[in-house]
């Protein structure tokens, strides 16, 4: 069975969180992940893709050195991270992909 990454807390895995070796969800920022979750940590109120029992979330990210960050994390239905690992963002990476999709969309 494949190893569970989401944050522990008081004993009890908390869903639509996830955490690795130097990262993990910021549950003391951003807004609860819809409906689906009371845990804060997502930039949005709502997935940035919703599709077959799958969602993309855009979270903020603490590493273990207290810098602030943002990853995309895809969960399951049942909020668990689909990987255990996402690529790290920061403000001006988001920034330079902004401008990368607003040049993309026709």
């Amino acid at each position: 069975m494949a190893r569970d990454h989401r944050i522990e807390q008081d004993g009890q895995r908390l869903g639509y969180t996830c955490a690795n070796s130097r990262f993990r969800t910021n549950i003391n920022r951003g807004q609860n992940h819809g409906q689906h979750s009371a845990i804060r940590g997502n930039v949005f109120d709502r997935p940035l893709v919703d599709s077959g029992g799958y969602s993309l979330w855009l979270e903020h990210v603490i590493s273990k050195i207290d810098e602030e960050y943002y990853w995309l994390m895809w969960y399951d239905g049942e909020g668990i991270p689909t990987i255990p690992m996402s690529g790290i963002l920061s403000r001006n990476d988001i920034a330079n992909m902004e401008a990368l999709f607003a040049s993309f969309i026709p």
